[in-house]
């Protein structure tokens, strides 16, 4: 089990490594627009935008714009973006074969985040979505533990009903072996039987000829 959980870990740091946040212009329901973006690794946009609702329901409420195919929410205070005011946030999730393409987008009220005109914010900005990037590769890494979980679970019944079988015909060999010893007792018997069977043979074959030797002597 622990070897499978090291691997896990192993795998998750590997494809977070691989794929750090990058700042790209967005379309979204207010126009082209600065936002932080990564991509995680087998997981659809579906299950990606479920988890977003719950690991932004300390913030605020998230409420969709199916229109323009993104998630809201007004008026929150991220806690690692230092914003005077409370500021609107704006996430899309783009579907790409097996990964998922986050894009989150941090209205600050005069302006939405850049690196360029909010230096200090633009890095609490990308932790944030290094920390639901984190959320959700634990989700992957904690369903694909149940996954192998469950395959350790398989080959251990499979090893309780082999170790089982093995017993079953040990048992049976032992059962074997006792009905060997005790045929090999009945065929010494037998073999003594015999022997007596053929020494009652010749004493009754010896009266038999008496007998006839007797009545031989009587004459016709």
């Amino acid at each position: 089990m622990k070897t499978i959980y090291s691997f896990l870990i192993i795998l998750f740091l590997s494809k977070f490594i691989s794929a750090q946040v990058v700042e790209k212009q967005m379309n979204i329901s207010l126009g082209l627009q600065p936002c932080l973006t990564t991509t995680v690794e087998g997981i659809d946009n579906k299950e990606v935008a479920k988890l977003w609702k719950k690991f932004f329901k300390e913030y605020g409420k998230v409420k969709k714009n199916s229109k323009a195919r993104e998630y809201y929410s007004t008026a929150v205070r991220v806690n690692r973006i230092k914003s005077g005011d409370p500021i609107d946030v704006y996430a899309k999730f783009d579907e790409f074969g097996a990964d998922t393409k986050i894009s989150l987008c941090f209205d600050l009220g005069t302006a939405f985040l850049s690196k360029d005109e909010f230096p200090e914010e633009y890095y609490g900005g990308e932790e944030f979505v290094n920390e639901f990037k984190v959320y959700v590769q634990k989700y992957i890494v904690g369903n694909k533990l149940k996954e192998e979980e469950k395959k350790l679970d398989k080959l251990d019944k499979e090893l309780k009903n082999t170790v089982k079988s093995n017993k079953k015909l040990h048992d049976k060999i032992a059962m074997y072996k006792d009905k060997i010893k005790k045929a090999e007792s009945e065929i010494e018997l037998n073999l003594q039987k015999q022997d007596q069977l053929k020494k009652q043979m010749e004493e009754q074959s010896d009266k038999v000829r008496d007998v006839q030797a007797e009545l031989n002597s009587m004459g016709k």
